[in-house]
């Protein structure tokens, strides 16, 4: 038999806990980070999600589709939030929340299919100031049911998810005259008891009473629609189609 090393034997319980340290470090660096959100209240914005911190989050009216466009200088005034398993509050939807891979391989949180940013001019708790920016950047409300898009020029409106709301010109003041095949192909859109980004004014939003006796949203006495072939968040496809179907812009 081969007799023991005594510098095995002096060494090794050094050796074992040096290895569960590096494996304990290891397996700390594999946890996902983890943020608490939560609800703060401005008086004139009402509800909107921040950090633990109390740092405002917001959005980009250009990430329409569900993916980042602000990259370079963008990014370094408005910041990725990202974590990678968060602490809600009660009155927020895990399922609301995803996250996104960037065009840079770096990861994003998202607020129903919204990408979510920081803006670098908050520089205390509560600070909501990149609220309108540019009429482009928002604080996130959950209670939005209305979201402001731009694509290009297009400024217009759309759902919290990212579906293009339109106006049908042969329609009269709070009057819908699409019925039958033309509702069919152009869907009523409803929307009650809403919030708005401050860009909006809730005046000029009004639920009317169809022919059918079914309810609708209408902006600036336009009822407001989604268009069938718009198959995906972000889509236009009813733009200008017939010359009588537009954009609903703000």
């Amino acid at each position: 038999m081969k007799p023991i090393s005594y510098f095995r034997l002096l060494y090794a319980p050094a050796f074992l806990l040096v290895a569960f340290f590096l494996f304990a470090a290891c397996d700390k660096d594999d946890e996902p980070e983890i943020t608490s959100l939560q609800l703060r209240n401005d008086p004139t914005l009402g509800s909107y999600m921040a950090d633990s911190a109390g740092r405002t989050l917001y959005v980009f009216s250009r990430d329409v589709s569900g993916q980042s466009l602000c990259s370079g200088s963008c990014l370094t005034a408005w910041p990725v939030f990202y974590s990678g398993t968060l602490r809600l509050p009660k009155e927020l939807n895990a399922t609301d929340f995803a996250t996104i891979t960037r065009s840079d391989g770096s990861k994003q949180s998202t607020f129903k299919g919204w990408p979510l940013y920081y803006y670098d001019q908050d520089l205390a708790a509560g600070d909501v100031k990149g609220e309108n920016v540019n009429n482009v950047w928002f604080v996130v409300n959950p209670d939005f049911k209305l979201m402001i898009a731009r694509q290009g020029t297009d400024l217009y409106l759309t759902d919290m998810d990212g579906r293009t709301l339109y106006t049908f010109s042969p329609d009269g003041v709070n009057q819908s005259t699409c019925n039958g095949p033309c509702l069919a192909n152009w869907p009523a859109f409803l929307a009650e008891n809403f919030k708005m980004p401050s860009l909006l004014s809730s005046t000029d939003f009004q639920t009317i009473t169809r022919s059918d006796g079914a309810k609708q949203l209408s902006y600036k006495g336009k009822p407001l629609y989604y268009f069938v072939n718009d198959s995906q968040r972000g889509d236009i496809k009813g733009k200008d189609v017939g010359n009588v179907w537009f954009l609903a812009t703000p």
